[in-house]
């Protein structure tokens, strides 16, 4: 089967959770013997590999800004997708849904993952709100089948926009293992001894309550503020201003060696994705063996259960919570081992991608 992925940054994932699952589903299905090809954009640190992971790398450019980035991209995309025909798309990100219909024009089958309640994200004005919305449900009445990776939103969709959707999660690999501890030295760090951020710097991801928590713990731990954010932001760039020294920006991390060692060393994860959807960086903490301080949402709260600690959104709320990981060494042991074994349970890539794989072939079958 010929798989055409279109509507992510591309493959290395170096970006965000769509990236991930694209490639990690991508890579498995391309080692079972499909044909994948990924389009990726046109960006400065690309690296220029015709593949990877078994992939097939397909690079095009893009408007880059922020509404018409992806959309111009997935254009260019479906474009050039109906020159090698593939049996089915395979699309992501909700926004991009309104091209949906020039592939079903054409006879082609399109299965769209579409990213959660992209819409409810603080980051997007009212245009762009309502644009995303009016795009869900648009491909919920176009698309042959959805893939969500939450049940809320999976719920949501099946209920409001009356459509076929399935419900699969996003996945995670498990290495509680430390092979590299050494790496935490050139960040200025040591074992326990502080507390890691590792999201985009953005309103969804509740920095500024992070920050605001951490500067009122009398403690001599760190806060290691890890993550991308667009030039310029002056959201992210408020956020450097604190004067707490304590407090680390060190910008995007990308090494996934690094990414691990710093899992592993960490007192805690924090996390605070605010919009609905199973987090890919959330499962990736429980799957490195992370003591995980989630924020309570109905999602997240879904994901870690009993294996990690929630809080709700408030200062007060998230630095009670940093302060009893800082008092119960013991609990801390103890959910990182229930970290793995949640992770066990549900969130395998390979069994994950044995779903992916029976939609696709299913959608694909009526070509």
């Amino acid at each position: 089967m010929k798989i055409a992925i279109i509507g992510i940054r591309g493959v290395p994932a170096r970006y965000g959770g769509l990236e991930t699952c694209a490639e990690e589903v991508g890579s498995r299905l391309a080692a079972r013997g499909h044909e994948v090809i990924c389009y990726c954009r046109s960006t400065p640190e690309d690296d220029h590999l015709m593949e990877f992971k078994g992939i097939k790398r397909i690079v095009l450019p893009s408007l880059r800004y922020k509404i018409t980035d992806t959309y111009s991209h997935s254009l260019l995309a479906l474009g050039h997708a109906f020159r090698i025909k593939p049996d089915i798309i395979l699309a992501f990100n909700a926004a991009i849904a309104t091209l949906c219909i020039v592939p079903k024009i054409f006879g082609y089958k399109i299965v769209l993952n579409p990213n959660g309640f992209d819409w409810r994200r603080p980051k997007w004005g009212w245009f762009g709100k309502r644009f995303i919305f009016a795009s869900s449900y648009m491909a919920a009445k176009m698309c042959d089948r959805l893939i969500i990776d939450a049940k809320s939103v999976c719920e949501y969709y099946i209920q409001d926009f009356k459509c076929d959707a399935v419900h699969i999660p996003n996945g995670a690999n498990i290495d509680p293992e430390s092979r590299n501890p050494e790496i935490l030295q050139q960040y200025g760090l040591e074992k326990d001894g502080y507390f890691l951020f590792l999201s985009r710097l953005v309103v969804d991801n509740s920095c500024e309550y992070v920050i605001k928590a951490f500067e009122g713990l009398k403690t001599d731990k760190k806060l290691f503020m890890g993550g991308p954010s667009e030039a310029g932001d002056p959201y992210a760039e408020k956020l450097r201003e604190t004067k707490d020294p304590r407090i680390i920006f060190p910008g995007p991390i990308y090494d996934p060696v690094h990414v691990k060692e710093l899992h592993h060393g960490a007192i805690a994860l924090i996390h605070g994705n605010q919009p609905g959807g199973t987090s890919l960086g959330l499962l990736k903490a429980l799957g490195l063996g992370t003591c995980v301080m989630t924020l309570n949402t109905t999602d997240n709260a879904y994901v870690v259960q009993d294996s990690g600690l929630t809080y709700e959104l408030s200062v007060d709320s998230l630095r009670e919570k940093m302060q009893y990981v800082l008092d119960h060494p013991e609990r801390v042991a103890e959910l990182r081992k229930k970290a793995v074994e949640r992770c066990r349970e549900g969130y395998s890539w390979d069994h994950l991608t044995d779903e992916y794989e029976a939609v696709l072939i299913q959608a694909a079958g009526t070509r």
